[in-house]
């Protein structure tokens, strides 16, 4: 089924919950509702003609200088001094999240690509743990380095970092500390810093 029959039949279903369609992306997308997504992806993995069985990945976006469609130019926040130290934010990130979710039928062997975009001060959007239990790791990770919560996740913890560990690393307004737990947190490579420190 092309991209365009399956946007098609979700919108025949869940009417103004299927928010936009880009059909001329490399990777055609559809936008949903959050709080649809976990009922969007059981009818996209239950009805035969659709056949989802497969989710293969679960990826967290930062909007920060892009448009709706996508477009646009990255905008860097956060940096790193001369001296490696990580610098104050002082203009943070105004811009929407977003969670990917991409789909693919094995009987089929067509794909889908779903999104969802959240608002920045409080993301969050429905768990798909319960149509496909490998989401719960891949919703975590999300978690981990963006702060969207998954509503109905089973265990939403960090994944990689530590429990006490402050912010979300992969938004582009996140201010790297300067030490954790006594150690420096500097952006310089080992050997510059070594040359620094003797001197050279």
């Amino acid at each position: 089924m092309t991209p365009d029959a399956i946007h098609q039949r979700l919108l025949d279903r869940f009417d103004e919950a299927v928010v936009a369609f880009e059909a001329e992306a490399a990777q055609p997308w559809i936008e949903v509702a959050p709080d649809r997504i976990d009922e969007i992806a059981r009818t996209l993995r239950d009805d035969d003609d659709l056949a989802f069985d497969r989710l293969l990945l679960i990826s967290g976006i930062d909007y920060e200088g892009y448009d709706h469609k996508g477009k646009g130019k990255h905008r860097p926040i956060a940096k790193y001094g001369e001296d490696g130290k990580p610098e104050r934010v002082e203009d943070p990130g105004t811009a929407e999240l977003g969670v990917t979710y991409h789909l693919q039928s094995r009987r089929h062997m067509h794909e889908v690509v779903l999104k969802v975009r959240l608002p920045r001060e409080a993301p969050r959007v429905r768990s798909l743990a319960s149509v496909y239990p490998t989401a719960a790791w891949s919703e975590r990770e999300t978690f981990d380095f963006y702060g969207i919560e998954f509503e109905g996740h089973p265990d939403l913890r960090r994944i990689f970092l530590p429990e006490d560990w402050e912010g979300w690393p992969l938004r582009k307004d996140y201010e790297m500390p300067s030490v954790y737990n006594d150690v420096p947190l500097e952006g310089l490579p080992l050997a510059v810093r070594q040359e620094q420190e003797r001197g050279e």
